[in-house]
């Protein structure tokens, strides 16, 4: 099988391996092993993956760091179910597919409040650490993240000047789909009463 994954590239200097990973887990649901919300099956089975010896080593710490964080969870119960694995050979999938959320805002606003994507990092999470890992205007790290050389450097958010989320009430698939129903509908009524005004107006002659 395969894993539906993020490729991640990043600029060393503005920030680190750590802290992405760290990004990752909170975007997650750490208990669900059959995939993520709504989507189920083993491609989206939730893993983090490392390319290198040192990468393999941050992630087994942050890890180690997030299970001190929440006692609760532990790993001998198999309650945590999302492994560490080295990376394999990355497949780009399709250009649709590429920065959906900013191509397609209301669907993808539509899928994370539909699948309760929110809500339930919330539940996992808590209300505090969700805010400090989602909102772009959070306090929570001053601003400042730390580099991969240790560097405290300014945090720069939202490059790619991602519009703002808007849960639509359906999807723009199905918007189309009802548009359409509802003209062929339209057209419909309407030929059904002009033919019925026509056979009305040949009786009135007869």
């Amino acid at each position: 099988g395969h894993f539906e994954v993020i490729l991640i590239e990043y600029d060393p200097t503005k920030t680190s391996y750590e802290l992405l990973v760290n990004y990752a887990w909170r975007n997650l649901d750490p208990f669900d092993a059959i995939g993520q919300f709504c989507d189920k099956g083993t491609s989206y089975r939730p893993a983090i993956f490392y390319e290198t010896e040192e990468e393999r080593l941050v992630a087994e710490s942050v890890r180690s760091e997030i299970l001190e964080q929440y006692p609760d969870w532990t790993e001998e119960d198999e309650v945590v179910v999302v492994p560490n694995l080295e990376r394999p050979t990355f497949w780009t999938a399709e250009e649709y597919h590429q920065n959906y959320y900013i191509k397609k805002p209301n669907n993808y606003g539509y899928y994370k409040e539909r699948c309760g994507r929110t809500q339930r990092l919330k539940q996992v999470w808590g209300e505090d650490e969700y805010r400090c890992y989602h909102d772009l205007e959070s306090t929570c790290f001053n601003m400042t993240v730390v580099n991969e050389v240790g560097e405290e450097v300014v945090a720069e958010v939202n490059v790619k000047e991602a519009p703002p989320e808007k849960a639509g009430v359906m999807p723009n698939w199905a918007i189309i789909v009802v548009s359409v129903a509802a003209a062929v509908f339209v057209l419909l009524l309407s030929v059904c009463l002009w033919k019925r005004c026509c056979s009305g107006g040949r009786k009135s002659v007869e």
